[in-house]
């Protein structure tokens, strides 16, 4: 993998395939590699670039003390050091709320969004009991080995009848990932961005899987409608993570500025 410094920090990247931008941000407990077929599928036909989030994969550990706007600022900085203006953004969970939160600090960095099983953080999504739980999950990964948590984890991740394949790469990325990182998101991850939603006037897709345990349809709808450029595009028989041929479809009109090619609400 490459990398450059952005933002004080090293952040080591992927980057294949020519033509329109398209930026993948992953999800918490995983790094780019999650993006391995992605790369494959979707490279003949746009430009994807794949970054491991501070604290992920091969990039350095977070900063102590970082806030969401260091968040922002680093994925900002990141952008500019590879050259990309305004490209395509896609977020997936943990990925769309960093993705809110570089729209709403630096809203000329960004072309447009795929928020994929998407939050208005935690805390604008999930009812106070389910924020609660949400947050003693997170914790338990911190204080107890994958082991003990991961197939219930990757359950919530994962519709039934998911490639097999699928469901053992994000296992053994579990193994990889650092538990100081997660201790480092959880008030970014934790935070109501509700209040700061109809100043991002980013064009945006709302993507979920039909059987997303994790992210409710609710807050998705109240992504849409919060949000003053946004369509909900939602892939049957799919969970919180929705990865194939449907969502490959919707990312490559994205990054070509054609919304209209992707099915939705």
């Amino acid at each position: 993998m490459a990398a450059i410094v952005a933002g004080g920090i090293r952040i080591a990247y992927r980057r294949e395939g020519s033509g329109a931008p398209l930026v993948l941000l992953h999800g918490a407990l995983e790094d780019s590699r999650i993006w391995n077929d992605e790369f494959d599928r979707l490279s003949p036909h746009v430009e994807v670039i794949a970054w491991d989030a501070p604290g992920c994969g091969g990039s350095d550990d977070v900063p102590a003390g970082w806030t969401d706007r260091d968040w922002a600022d680093a994925a900002a900085s990141f952008l500019t050091a590879l050259g990309l203006t305004s490209p395509c953004v896609a977020g997936f969970s943990m990925g769309s709320v960093l993705a809110l939160l570089l729209a709403r600090d630096h809203p000329d960095a960004v072309g447009s969004l795929v928020l994929v099983g998407a939050y208005a953080g935690w805390g604008g999504s999930l009812d106070a009991d389910a924020l609660a739980q949400r947050l003693e999950a997170a914790r338990f990964t911190v204080e107890h080995p994958v082991g003990e948590w991961a197939d219930g984890f990757l359950d919530s991740v994962f519709a039934p009848g998911t490639d097999p394949s699928r469901r053992a790469r994000a296992r053994a990325l579990l193994d990889d990932w650092r538990p100081a990182t997660t201790t480092a998101l959880l008030d970014v991850m934790s935070q109501d961005l509700r209040p700061a939603l109809p100043s991002i006037r980013t064009p945006t897709l709302i993507v979920r899987g039909a059987q997303d345990e994790r992210s409710p349809r609710e807050a998705a709808l109240a992504l849409v409608d919060a949000l003053p450029d946004a369509r909900l595009v939602e892939i049957p028989n799919a969970g919180h993570d929705c990865t194939g041929p449907e969502l490959d479809a919707v990312l490559i009109a994205a990054a070509r500025g054609d919304r209209e090619g992707s099915s939705g609400d």
